[in-house]
């Protein structure tokens, strides 16, 4: 064990390092994302991994409507709307077409890298 000195320096330049990295794998993600949709692509498969680019829908209730519409039971459980919680419990009860105006639906784009498969028993490297 080195003096106080010596690990706080190990460790802040651990941190630098940290900072770094994070920052390469930021731009390397808005690199495959951009080569993903460039390509008009989904995912995107290599001996390296797979790059899936998922789409993501967040929904901002509109108050009024909402307020409109809703009975106060269908309000406590949805204090923070998320859309499975909406597809699982409201959409059943009122359907798509009376719910969808009571959202602003904003749309993102997430991306997901994953490690190539593990090779099967008996499978050669």
């Amino acid at each position: 064990m080195g003096t106080m000195d010596e690990l706080i320096r190990e460790y802040r330049a651990i941190l630098q390092q940290e900072q770094q990295l994070d920052a390469r794998k930021e731009e390397l993600r808005l690199a495959i994302m951009a080569a993903l949709t460039a390509e008009g692509l989904h995912f995107s498969r290599s001996p390296y991994g797979v790059a899936i680019r998922t789409t993501r829908y967040k929904l901002m209730p509109r108050r009024e409507a909402v307020l409109g519409l809703l009975q106060a039971e269908d309000l406590f459980p949805f204090a923070q709307f998320t859309a499975a919680r909406v597809k699982q419990h409201l959409v059943p009860k009122y359907g798509r077409e009376r719910l969808l105006p009571l959202f602003d639906i904003t749309q993102s784009y997430a991306l997901i890298v994953k490690a190539p498969a593990a090779p099967q028993d008996g499978a050669p490297l």
